[in-house]
């Protein structure tokens, strides 16, 4: 009974919190946007959902309207000037930091999946910096390499010479997802 029971957890469990996880994404957008939609257009012509539309349409805008030259130009004059806010600059560098990394695009390096070996053990982890040319007591034949912890906890950025880090040909999608979960079943 309870083998049976804990199969079944474990079989709806991903389904049910990835569609909590969305729908709390949706309603929170909804409700962010929506009322926003509701004053714009008027309650007669307005249908629920609206406002996730709107989100959407404007995240999309905002996106295409960054990849201009001169709003790049704009962007970064205002980044310099967060710089200047002591607390507000280590928050924003922080998560513009992370928004980075995260950014998927297959060509930049510093999505590199790679394997540390320390001993008999072997580590993977992500390159996030291969060029140290500002810190010249690094030198340029080091990398920094964070090395996450299973289910998120922490990790480690290590700053190591590249003739000891082996890139892995896996994406960095399936190299998180695995972290994550401690490895415990593959999905490579």
């Amino acid at each position: 009974m309870k083998t049976i029971i804990k199969r079944g957890l474990i079989a709806i469990a991903p389904l049910t919190i990835s569609i909590a996880i969305i729908y709390w994404l949706f309603s929170f957008l909804e409700g962010a946007v929506g009322p926003l939609v509701r004053e714009i257009i008027g309650p007669k012509y307005y249908y629920p959902g609206m406002g996730i539309v709107l989100a959407i349409i404007l995240i999309f805008i905002i996106g295409a309207i960054l990849n201009t030259w001169i709003i790049q130009k704009v962007t970064h004059f205002f980044e310099r000037l967060v710089e200047k806010i002591p607390l507000f600059k280590s928050l924003y560098n922080m998560i513009k930091n992370v928004m980075d990394l995260l950014n998927t695009s297959p060509d930049e390096k510093k999505q590199q999946v790679v394997s540390v070996t320390f001993g008999d053990c072997e580590l993977i982890g992500f390159v996030t910096r291969s060029n140290f040319s500002d810190i010249p007591e690094l030198g340029n034949e080091k990398i920094a390499v964070y090395l996450p912890m299973s289910y998120q906890i922490g990790g480690y950025t290590i700053m190591i010479e590249k003739s000891r880090v082996k890139p892995l040909d896996i994406t960095m999608d399936v190299a998180l997802q695995n972290t994550l979960t401690a490895w415990a079943k593959s999905s490579v």
